[in-house]
C-alpha cells in the first residue's frame, strides 16, 4: 500500500515579520523556513504505519518555489522514501483550489491508498487544501483527525476532533484523504543516519505543463482570489466582546464591519 504525505514549507514562527512595500505579503527577504508543524504530525502518523508494516511506501509532495525542497529534504530524512516537488512560477501566491489541482493532477496515476495531511497551515491557516484534494480526485475524507487505525479489509477507522471538545468516529473506505490534527503522537526527529540517506532518495521536480495544466488558466483562476491588504494588529483599547444571542450578536457584528471597513 502506498500512502502521500502533502507537506508546506512556512515561515519559521521566530522570524522577524514585517509587511512588504506592496502590503499584501510578509516580506520575505529575512524569514526563515521550515516543515509546517501540522505536516509534521501527519507525516509521523504515517511512518508509524509504515514501521507497523501496513505501509510499503512513503512519498512527500509539496507545491511550493525552489527552496521548498528543503522541507521535502526533511521529510525525507524523516523517513519518507521519495518526494514530489511541483513548482512553477505560476503557482505563486496560489489559491487552495490551485494548489489542490496541480496535486490532483500530479497524483492522477500514482495510486496512493491513502493522503494524508496537516489540518491546516502555520501561514495562511486556510485548511482547505486536503479537502479540495479529496474531492478533485473523488475520494471519502475526513478533517481533524486525532486517532487512526488501519482495519483488515481496507477500513480506515478514524477519530475527528469536532467543536466544543466533541469526538466522532468515522470509517473510511480507502483509498481516502485525511487532514490530521496537532497532538494526534509526538513527531520523531530526523537521526543523523536518515539525513545522509535523505541525500540518495529522489526528489521528482514537475511543472504544470508537465501535468497537463496550463499555467495561463491556472492564473485565470486564482484572479478570483486575491489579498487586497495586509497589515499588523493596531495598537489600542483590548478586544469588545458582544453580548447577546447568536443571531444579534452576528448581525451587530456585520454591522460594525461594513461600518468601520465599508466591505460586506
Amino acid at each position: 500500500m502506498k500512502s502521500l504525505v502533502l507537506i508546506k514549507q512556512v515561515p519559521n514562527s521566530d522570524s522577524p515579520f514585517r509587511i512588504n512595500s506592496a502590503g499584501t505579503w510578509v516580506d520575505e527577504g529575512n524569514l526563515t523556513f521550515g516543515l509546517n508543524e501540522y505536516d509534521r504530525y501527519a507525516l509521523e502518523e504515517v511512518l508509524r504505519l509504515k514501521d507497523a508494516g501496513k505501509v510499503a511506501e512513503v512519498v512527500a509532495l509539496t507545491v511550493g518555489p525552489e527552496r521548498a525542497a528543503t522541507a521535502l529534504r526533511t521529510a525525507l530524512a524523516t523517513g519518507a522514501d521519495r518526494a514530489i516537488h511541483v513548482q512553477d512560477p505560476a503557482l505563486a501566491g496560489a489559491d487552495p483550489l490551485a494548489v489542490a489541482r496541480a496535486i490532483a493532477a500530479a497524483i492522477k496515476d500514482e495510486g496512493f491508498a491513502l493522503v494524508a495531511a496537516g489540518l491546516q497551515a502555520d501561514d495562511d491557516n486556510h485548511g482547505q487544501t486536503g479537502a479540495l484534494v479529496a474531492r478533485l480526485i473523488d475520494r471519502p475524507c475526513a478533517t481533524a483527525v486525532l486517532k487512526l487505525d488501519l482495519l483488515d479489509g481496507g477500513t480506515l477507522r478514524v477519530e475527528r476532533e469536532l467543536e466544543n471538545n466533541q469526538l466522532q468516529v468515522v470509517d473510511l473506505k480507502l483509498p481516502a484523504v485525511i487532514t490530521v490534527q496537532t497532538g494526534i503522537n509526538e513527531p520523531r526527529y530526523a537521526s543523523l543516519k536518515g539525513i545522509m540517506a535523505a541525500k540518495k532518495k529522489e526528489i521528482r521536480t514537475v511543472a504544470l505543463k508537465d501535468l497537463g495544466i496550463d499555467p495561463a488558466t491556472v492564473q485565470a483562476s486564482m484572479a478570483r482570489f486575491r489579498t487586497v491588504g495586509l497589515a499588523p494588529p493596531p495598537k489600542g483599547k483590548g478586544a469588545e466582546m458582544i453580548q447577546g444571542a447568536a443571531d444579534q450578536v452576528a448581525k451587530d457584528l456585520v454591522r460594525r464591519i461594513r461600518e468601520k471597513t465599508g466591505v460586506l
